[in-house]
């Protein structure tokens, strides 16, 4: 393949996003249930991304001074020291240039999460606690109406996990799965 073809391929993947989509990250990522989920699964993908660019920027920094060194070098070398120099050298900037495409996806998956973030109210961590309880109902009674319509059974998993926040699973008069909420609710509402 030549090189005009290579450079051709390379940007068509600039356009197209090797991580997540916007969409796919609006839509189908964790913390739906409330906005305190929002919230804190927006400051972990941030958390996530600014670290990867950190860690990248170290890496960038080093194979530059990788690249000066093995210049460096070359200009001493003759043979084959030389020509397992110059492979050195294409390998690391193979690598700086690979890394390009990393960090565009990131910055674009950081401005995403960051205007989502905007869009969401500031939560202390009492806040978050607070909330726990109505994210976890919201998720696993959504989970359980899943498994109903997928398999017309709940699983031990998910009946196991709702009775840990206060709400029973078991049959009606009629045979149908029913929930029954105990006091666990009125804790959890009373704060």
């Amino acid at each position: 393949m030549d090189n005009k073809k290579i450079e051709e391929l390379k940007a068509k993947m600039r356009n197209v996003p090797f991580g997540n989509s916007v969409f796919q990250n609006k839509t189908f990522t964790d913390g739906k249930e409330t906005q305190e989920r929002r919230y804190r699964h927006c400051l972990l993908q941030i958390n996530q991304k600014l670290n990867a660019l950190q860690e990248c920027q170290f890496s960038r920094r080093r194979a530059e001074i990788d690249i000066l060194e093995i210049e460096d070098k070359k200009t001493m070398s003759a043979g084959f020291d030389k020509d397992r120099l110059e492979v050195d050298l294409d390998e690391q900037k193979y690598h700086l240039n690979i890394q390009e495409k990393l960090i565009e996806d990131a910055i674009i998956e950081l401005k995403t999460y960051s205007d989502e973030l905007d869009r969401l109210p500031d939560f202390t961590r009492e806040e978050f606690e607070l909330a726990e309880y109505g994210y976890w109902n919201k998720r696993l009674l959504g989970d359980a109406q899943l498994e109903v319509a997928s398999s017309g059974s709940v699983s031990v998993g998910t009946i196991e996990s709702l009775k840990k926040i206060g709400i029973n699973v078991g049959k009606n008069k009629h045979g149908q799965i029913a929930f029954q909420v105990t006091s666990q609710e009125k804790i959890n509402d009373d704060r």
